[in-house]
């Protein structure tokens, strides 16, 4: 074969000088900067759980960049991490080319993610000293995720009584099968042979009908749990399914960056908005100034408590995201409350037909406190069939209702249109890039704090990306 127009190539070249590992990869690649940040990180915490007695380990920093890494890119299983440390450059670079295998990995991750998941704050440290992380507005959301857990195994006590028995009858048949087939050995080979080991199938069936019984023990009559992660919850997703997931909110600065990340065993969004601002404070040692979030997040609760804070949202209530959706529709109730106006001085309501209503005393419901106004001349109205059909009109408003009507008119205003139509392209591609481009679908790891541990470094790998961005973005200037 004539080798003329080509440069030679042997695959059984010995070299006598191998490469540097650092010839691997190009000078600004991903991994480069996930050796840069691992390298400042300080791991003695989860160094010092090894022992110097025994055959040495893989350093804990070498482990983590393979997993910063393979988070980055979507990679995330053990087996092929560790396939990658044989097979890609990059990985081979970070693992200095060790090769550590799967369970090494899933283990370190497993044993670890308390620790890790401290190193987000560390992460969104070192982009600050980059000039990333312009703390002040906060754009926050949240998205389903689903757990490690098939839905088939989410049941309520009855469910596992049932199932219980179905499995004692199944270890009952076994049994009964066992014993035949004994008794046929006892008759070829005599009684005093060893005899095999239980069948695998009646050893699955005995080691789930342990966990069976240990969940009846602590699970309420009317409540639901999962057998394989009892802490994942049946909640609605984004597609409409109801399975075991976890609700998982961020906040996002104005630059991208990623400064709190949590996952919450609730359906509701509403409960996680101070939890998620408090965390992005304390993350960054900076106050929040602005909050934008969606409606998800829009109670009396969250309003007042961040008019008590000092802090301006921009969050519609359930109710006025419906109506800017339904805006030019035709279908509008012109007598709903929110078009009765409120006079001030006399503490009465006008209806859109010009008639009071009075007020009469305060109604509590729950944790809410509302405030009753009855109408006084309804009987004589010639649209009362259209408001009412009670014998007069009553509307409650909730005592806080000034505060969240401040808000809301601040949505109305051209600015505050367009700071709340920011969140669109500032935190929603965050969820994207992890669930679409990365194919983050479902959890590895199981029970919330592991999950908890698991999120931060899914975000974590998304903080890098931007680091990673701005570092080249830095040498082109």
């Amino acid at each position: 074969m004539s080798m003329d127009k080509f440069k030679p190539y042997d695959i059984n070249e010995i070299y006598l000088l191998p490469p540097s590992v650092n010839e691997f990869i190009p000078e600004d690649h991903l991994a480069r900067v996930i050796s840069e940040i691992v390298e400042q990180i300080n791991t003695s915490e989860i160094e010092s759980k090894y022992s110097k007695l025994g055959q040495k380990s893989y350093h804990p920093k070498l482990i983590l960049k393979t997993l910063f890494y393979g988070y980055c890119i979507g990679v995330r299983s053990g087996r092929k991490i560790a396939t990658k440390c044989e097979t890609d450059t990059a990985f081979m670079y970070l693992a200095t080319m060790q090769r550590p295998d799967f369970r090494t990995i899933n283990d370190f991750r497993k044993d670890n993610i308390k620790q890790i998941e401290s190193y987000f704050i560390d992460v969104l440290h070192i982009g600050k000293d980059l000039g990333l992380v312009k703390m002040g507005y906060i754009y926050i959301d949240g998205t389903k995720m689903r757990a490690n857990a098939s839905a088939k195994r989410t049941k309520d006590k009855e469910g596992y009584e049932k199932w219980l028995k179905r499995i004692e009858e199944d270890i009952e048949k076994i049994m009964k099968e066992v014993e035949q087939t004994d008794e046929q050995e006892d008759e070829l080979y005599g009684e005093n042979n060893r005899g095999d080991e239980l069948p695998k199938e009646l050893q699955k069936k005995e080691a789930l009908r342990e966990k069976i019984k240990h969940v009846l023990q602590e699970i309420k009559s009317e409540e639901k749990v999962n057998l394989t992660d009892k802490e994942a919850k049946n909640i609605k997703g984004k597609t409409g399914g109801i399975r075991p997931n976890y609700n998982c909110h961020a906040g996002v600065t104005s630059d991208g960056m990623i400064v709190s990340a949590h996952v919450s065993t609730k359906a509701s969004d509403c409960g996680e908005l101070i939890k998620t601002i408090e965390q992005s404070e304390a993350n960054t040692e900076e106050q929040v100034t602005d909050a934008i979030a969606d409606a998800g997040y829009g109670t009396y609760d969250n309003y007042e408590d961040l008019e008590q804070r000092g802090i301006t949202a921009y969050i519609p209530s359930q109710k006025f995201a419906k109506e800017q959706k339904q805006k030019h529709k035709a279908d509008k109730n012109p007598y709903d409350k929110d078009e009765f106006n409120y006079d001030k001085d006399t503490n009465e309501y006008i209806c859109p037909e010009g008639k009071r209503l009075t007020y009469q005393g305060i109604s509590m419901e729950r944790t809410w406190k509302y405030r009753v106004y009855k109408g006084i001349d309804c009987v004589n109205c010639k649209m009362k069939h259209a408001c009412t059909k009670g014998k007069s009109r009553k509307i409650r408003i909730e005592v806080r209702e000034e505060i969240k009507q401040k808000v809301l008119d601040r949505l109305k205003t051209v600015k505050g249109k367009k700071i709340y139509n920011k969140r669109s392209y500032k935190i929603e591609p965050v969820f994207g890039h992890l669930k679409f481009n990365l194919k983050y679908q479902m959890f590895h790891l199981r029970g919330k704090e592991k999950v908890n541990g698991e999120f931060s470094l899914m975000c974590m790998a998304k903080n890098i990306f931007s680091i990673h961005k701005h570092k080249i973005e830095l040498k082109r200037a």
